[in-house]
């Protein structure tokens, strides 16, 4: 199996060194690495350009897109490229040596597979919060084995058949949520998704945390936008247009209410990006791109 690994990077150049050493240094060879560099500003591009491996494919782009744009094309690229499957990462997600191994090993077992993730650690070992992936049963299927319908873009392994079939992540959604949605519309149709916790990546973030907004710090209160409307459009379609709005009125009502303890502010801001968000959901509508 042809496997690519498309890595995607903003302004962390520590970290993005780390991940590529480690997916260099994978038991199983990777055929092709690209990275899509979100136009850091910390020396990422001279550094990129100083790797001397064949492997590699870059494309900066000329202004910061987001994850969301990052990922959609760096799995284009690399489906273009004849890559069998593409293993997408943070630039903060360093594998062990056998991580990919264990992905391919558990893809190629499994006919209906649409995707398998790796198990996300924080520093200390611990299951990373922000990367459980959404389990159909917590029973296990063998040792290690999960069924899932959702997970992250941190270690996960896609057939690019599929990328060819269901289209590419929306670019639009710039950050959050694009993963669950990517993995939930592969889910639907009609593929299974799989956790092996044997397959382990370290998911090298300041803290472990998850994505709730008591948790969330005040620097991050911009990406309440993204979270609030691109959450609305994933599940639209899901329940009557009726149900759909009020569950999500009411999200944004619990959410506001979480915010009560905030500095005034702080406060402020958070709840301006989530009825912004909220406001711009009800009329987002992304449409999807194929790779040709």
């Amino acid at each position: 199996m042809k496997t690519a690994a498309v890595i995607v990077t903003y302004n962390r150049l520590a970290l993005l060194k780390e991940c590529i050493q480690a997916v260099q240094q994978q038991s199983e060879a990777v055929e092709a690495i690209v990275i899509i560099d979100n136009a850091s500003t910390d020396g990422t591009g001279d550094f990129l350009r100083s790797i001397a491996d064949d492997r590699l494919t870059v494309k900066t782009f000329e202004k910061n897109l987001g994850g969301a744009a990052g990922f959609a094309e760096g799995i284009a690229i690399a489906t273009r490229q004849g890559a069998d499957a593409v293993w997408i990462m943070d630039d903060d997600t360093i594998p062990e040596a056998e991580t990919l191994s264990v992905l391919t090993q558990t893809l190629e077992a499994h006919e209906d597979a649409g995707y398998v993730c790796s198990k996300v650690v924080w520093k200390d070992g611990s299951v990373h919060m922000m990367n459980i992936p959404g389990y159909v049963s917590h029973e296990p299927l063998q040792d290690g084995l999960y069924a899932i319908r959702s997970a992250s873009f941190v270690s996960l392994l896609i057939p690019c058949k599929i990328v060819r079939e269901v289209g590419l992540p929306y670019k639009e959604f710039f950050i959050w949520v694009d993963d669950a949605e990517y993995t939930s519309r592969i889910y639907k149709a009609g593929y299974k998704g799989y956790l092996n916790n044997n397959s382990i990546v370290l998911h090298k973030t300041g803290a472990n945390y998850g994505a709730g907004i008591k948790v969330a710090t005040p620097d991050s209160a911009w990406k309440f936008y993204y979270y609030m409307r691109n959450s609305m459009f994933a599940s639209r379609g899901e329940k009557p247009w009726i149900v759909w709005f009020f569950r999500h009125l009411n999200h944004l009502r619990l959410d506001i209410r979480r915010t009560k303890d905030m500095p005034k502010e702080v406060r402020a801001t958070f709840r301006k990006n989530l009825w912004r968000g909220f406001v711009d959901g009800l009329s987002f509508k992304p449409k999807i791109d194929y790779v040709e």
